[in-house]
């Protein structure tokens, strides 16, 4: 409770985190500067605690363990994961798995585990003596009261900052299109002489030769000594690919050395060796390192190969398969002719079976001709009978089909005689109906109604008078008879009684 109201003083000791990596020495400086500043803290609570005890308060006595453990939690506390580098001693494997070891400089040193779960990730074997980086968490081991390190992450001092070089130099030469797969030259099968890029103390290049020679003995070889290891070796092995691409004397180049370290490949990745190879015309062989090392020099070659070995084995093909391989085809081929042959004398016999003599050849002509002929005479003669038998059969349907003028004339005439019988029945009928409709209309004539004494009143305006109510004293009228009119002046009315 009391210490708490002391952690913000740590900050002032300058134990931020950093992720910088920090050697053995610069660490336990920090950790005395952080322990200084508990020893402060202790006087201060012991000064605080002897305040209580003046104050009548009891007095309140820690155990080892509780120190212990508030001293780690204070250094967990302040502490996140940091990289510290140094020299791995007495490094100890574990039944459990686990591995104690101690870090040092040429100040300090510095207890660490690497506990089972971690020690997948690590690639390389752990031995004294070896120069590392590690990602650790500063702790304490309450037990003993010792400050140690847990290691989460071990890798051998100077890889990072390569690996991170390594990374961006993969991605500046894959973004140009460096590594493009149109890029590739294919490998030329049947080479004539190859080219070999590497030191000439090289282990790889007695095993190239070696190679070459026992696959291609007809291959000629030529070596372009360049060192490949150190500074300033990326520029020697460029020279000598320029040099190769400029002669143009090989039909295959090979870029090898035998295996190492990320730092004794380094040159390979070298930007210098990397453009002269793309510009080389010739394709190029990568065979650097082992199958499991990897550098950009793999990447931007026209055929990789694992090992060196590989590499040559891949540059040419080994005589005794060609040999085979021509044996094969020489089996095939002779298989192939002989097979024609005796189709084509089959052939030979079989147009001998069918082989006649000119003069039973023309005998079989003119017989051939004979029968043609009889076929065509019989083909005409039923042709023709066939015509006339149809022309007969059409002559009998036209008899049938024309027409007789006497029985026509007769059925003519007597069809006019029912016609114009027919024609005055159907006037009598229509006289008759005209006759009934004339004396009908006769009665309905106005004119015959003022023949049997009526008569028509008319105004002078020519209107007919209906009633006697439309008709004042004094007025004109015409009466209208059945020989004549009368113009009658009205002198008196006279209305019939209702």
């Amino acid at each position: 409770m009391f210490i708490n109201d002391f952690l913000p003083n740590c900050d002032a000791c300058g134990l931020l985190t950093k992720k910088s990596s920090l050697n053995v020495n610069s660490l336990l400086n920090q950790v005395m500067f952080f322990t200084i500043e508990c020893v402060l803290i202790t006087s201060k609570l012991i000064l605080l605690v002897s305040n209580m005890s003046e104050s009548g308060i009891q007095s309140k006595v820690l155990s080892v363990y509780q120190v212990t453990k508030t001293v780690k939690s204070l250094i967990e506390g302040h502490f996140s994961e940091i990289w510290v580098r140094g020299e791995i001693s007495n490094f100890v494997r574990a039944a459990s798995g686990h591995c104690y070891f101690s870090l040092k400089d040429e100040l300090s040193q510095v207890r660490c585990v690497l506990f089972r779960s971690r020690t997948s990730d690590i690639e390389f074997n752990i031995s004294d003596g070896l120069e590392v980086e590690i990602l650790a968490a500063p702790s304490m081991f309450e037990k003993r009261g010792e400050f140690q390190l847990i290691a989460q992450l071990v890798r051998k001092s100077g890889l990072g900052r390569l690996f991170e070089l390594y990374e961006t130099q993969k991605r500046k030469f894959a973004a140009e299109g460096l590594f493009d797969l149109s890029n590739k030259i294919p490998l030329s099968r049947f080479p004539k002489t190859i080219g070999v890029v590497t030191s000439r103390d090289a282990a790889a290049l007695r095993d190239v030769c070696k190679t070459l020679a026992d696959r291609a003995p007809n291959v000629s070889v030529i070596i372009y000594p360049s060192p490949v290891q150190g500074v300033g070796a990326g520029k020697k092995l460029a020279e000598a690919v320029t040099l190769a691409s400029d002669r143009l004397e090989v039909e295959g180049l090979i870029v090898c050395r035998g295996g190492g370290s990320l730092e004794d490949l380094w040159e390979f990745n070298s930007e210098d060796l990397i453009r002269a190879i793309v510009r080389c015309p010739i394709p190029v062989i990568s065979g650097v390192g082992h199958e499991a090392d990897t550098t950009l020099v793999d990447f931007v070659s026209d055929y990789r190969a694992p090992t060196p070995t590989a590499a040559a084995t891949a540059a040419v093909s080994a005589f005794d398969e060609i040999s085979l391989d021509l044996q094969r085809f020489l089996a095939r081929m002779t298989k192939n002719i002989l097979s024609k042959l005796d189709a084509s004398q089959q052939n030979i016999d079989y147009l001998n079976r069918r082989l006649i003599h000119p003069g039973k050849q023309n005998i079989f002509y003119v017989h051939e001709l004979n029968r043609l002929a009889t076929r065509l005479n019989n083909g005409m003669k039923r042709l023709l009978r066939g015509q006339e038998t149809r022309l007969i059969a059409k002559k009998g349907q036209l008899s049938r089909a024309r027409p007789d003028v006497n029985r026509s004339s007769e059925l003519l005439q007597d069809r006019k005689k029912r016609m114009d019988r027919e024609m005055v029945s159907i006037i009598s009928q229509l006289q008759v109906r005209l006759s009934i409709a004339k004396s009908s209309l006769s009665h309905l004539d106005p004119e015959q109604v003022l023949c049997r004494g009526y008569s028509i009143v008319r105004s002078t305006a020519g209107d007919i008078v209906r009633s006697a109510d439309s008709v004042c004293v004094d007025d004109r009228l015409i009466v209208q008879l059945s020989d004549g009119a009368l113009d009658t002046l009205v002198a008196a009315k006279r209305l019939r009684d209702s």
